[in-house]
C-alpha cells in the first residue's frame, strides 16, 4: 500500500516557509502523495471549523508541485475531495492539464460533487443538481484532455471543435476517483473512473460497510467489463501521541448549531438541509496511540486499499505552534509508524476504458 498526508491548505498558517518545511519533511519520510481539500465560500460560523485561511485547491497544488519539483521528488498530487460542480468544466479541465503538465504528470483528480447548500447557492447553483453537474463536467473534462480539438454537446457545456492547447502529460488523461457512497456513486465509479474514495470509521461497524461496499464496486468493476481492479483510495485522520493516559481524547474546533447535527470531518453527517440553512461544520481529532495507527494501516492495507492518506492536526498544542505540531506529528509518524506499515513502491496499473495503463505520475 503507499502512504500519503493530507496538507493543510485550509490553514492561514500554511503558506510559504511553512509550505516548504511541510514538503521537506514528506520528502524525508519518503511520502507518497499529498493530497488536498476543497471549500470556495462559507459563513464566518463555518471558518472556525473548516478554516481559517482556505486556498483554492488547484492553486495550492499547483505551488506544492512547483516546490516539490525544486525539491527533487515527485510526490503525487491528489485531493479528498475536489467539489467538480463548483468550476466551469472548460477551465477545470484547463487548470488541471496545466498541473499534470507542470509537475510531470503526478495528478490524480479525487472528484466528488459536494454537499454545502449554502456553497452552491452562492456559487448560483442548485444543490439537487450536484450529481448531474460533476458527472457532466467530468466527461467535459475528459473530451478535452483526450482530444487535442474536442466537441462536446451537453446541458451544462456546449462546444465544436476548440482547444484547451495545454496537455495533460498523463494520457489518455489523469486518473479519476470518486469520492461518494451508496449503489449509485459506486455505479458511476464501475463505468467510468479509475477508482473510489472512501473514509476510514474506527468501530467494527465501519470496518464492516467498508468491507461490504468494496466488494459491490470489485462485482460491479466486472459487471462492467473492466481490468484490474479499481483504485481505492482512503483517508483517515488521528492526533498522534505515544502517551496512553491521553487516548481518546479530542480536539474539537467549530461551533455547533441548535438542532442541525454538525458536519464533523472524522465521521459522516451530510444529510440534506433546506436551501439557504447554514451547515454547522466542526473539525474533530481524536489523540490515537501511535501503534492503533499501525493497526488502522494495516487494517486497511488488508482491505485491498491502494494509497491511504493520513490526515495529521497543525493547530497550536501543548506549546506547540501549528507549524511545530505538524512537523512533531509527521516526526512521530515516521518513527512509530511507517516502518510498521508495508510499503508498495511498485507502478500502478489502472484501467482507462477496459485497457491497463501505467500513469506515468505514479510510475
Amino acid at each position: 500500500m503507499k502512504v500519503g498526508m493530507m496538507l493543510p491548505n485550509y490553514a492561514r498558517w500554511f503558506r510559504g516557509d511553512g509550505i516548504w518545511a511541510t514538503c521537506e519533511k514528506g520528502k524525508e519520510l519518503g511520502l507518497d502523495a499529498f493530497s488536498f481539500v476543497d471549500h470556495i465560500m462559507m459563513t464566518p460560523r463555518q471558518v472556525i471549523g473548516m478554516g481559517n485561511g482556505y486556498m483554492d485547491i488547484w492553486t495550492a497544488m499547483t505551488y506544492v508541485a512547483a516546490i516539490t519539483n525544486v525539491q527533487g521528488w515527485k510526490p503525487i498530487l491528489t485531493q479528498s475531495v475536489c467539489v467538480i460542480p463548483y468550476r466551469p468544466p472548460i477551465q477545470q479541465a484547463k487548470v488541471a492539464a496545466t498541473l499534470d503538465s507542470l509537475s510531470g504528470g503526478r495528478l490524480i483528480v479525487g472528484a466528488g460533487s459536494g454537499y454545502n447548500e449554502l456553497e452552491f447557492r452562492d456559487l448560483g447553483m442548485n444543490s439537487r443538481e450536484r450529481g448531474e453537474r460533476a458527472d457532466e463536467y467530468l466527461a467535459c473534462m475528459k473530451e478535452l484532455w483526450t482530444h487535442p480539438v474536442a466537441s462536446f454537446h451537453g446541458k451544462y457545456a456546449n462546444f465544436d471543435e476548440r482547444t484547451i492547447s495545454v496537455r495533460p502529460t498523463q494520457q489518455p488523461h489523469p486518473p479519476i476517483l470518486y469520492g461518494s457512497r451508496g449503489p449509485r456513486p459506486r455505479s458511476r465509479v464501475a463505468d467510468r473512473y479509475q477508482g473510489a474514495i472512501d473514509t476510514s470509521g474506527k468501530d467494527a461497524d465501519a470496518h464492516r460497510a467498508f468491507e461490504s461496499d468494496m466488494t459491490d464496486l470489485n462485482r460491479l468493476w466486472k459487471e462492467h467489463g473492466r481490468s484490474g481492479e479499481p483504485f481505492i483510495m482512503v483517508y483517515t485522520r488521528g492526533h498522534l501521541t505515544t502517551d496512553r493516559s491521553h487516548v481518546d481524547d479530542k480536539v474539537v474546533k467549530g461551533v455547533a448549531g441548535e438542532g442541525i447535527q454538525p458536519v464533523i470531518e472524522s465521521g459522516h453527517s451530510h444529510e440534506a438541509l433546506p436551501e439557504g440553512q447554514e451547515r454547522p461544520y466542526m473539525s474533530s481529532y481524536t489523540l490515537t496511540h501511535v501503534s492503533a495507527m499501525v493497526e488502522d494501516l494495516r487494517r486497511l492495507e488488508s482491505a485491498g486499499v491502494d494509497l491511504a492518506i493520513v490526515w495529521l492536526p497543525s493547530y497550536r498544542y501543548g506549546g506547540l505552534d501549528n507549524l511545530g505540531l505538524q512537523l512533531q506529528q509527521m516526526e512521530l509518524f515516521a518513527e512509530h509508524v511507517l516502518p510498521k506499515v508495508n510499503r508498495d513502491k511498485n507502478p500502478i496499473e489502472m484501467d482507462f476504458g477496459g485497457k491497463l495503463y501505467t500513469p506515468l505520475a505514479v510510475s
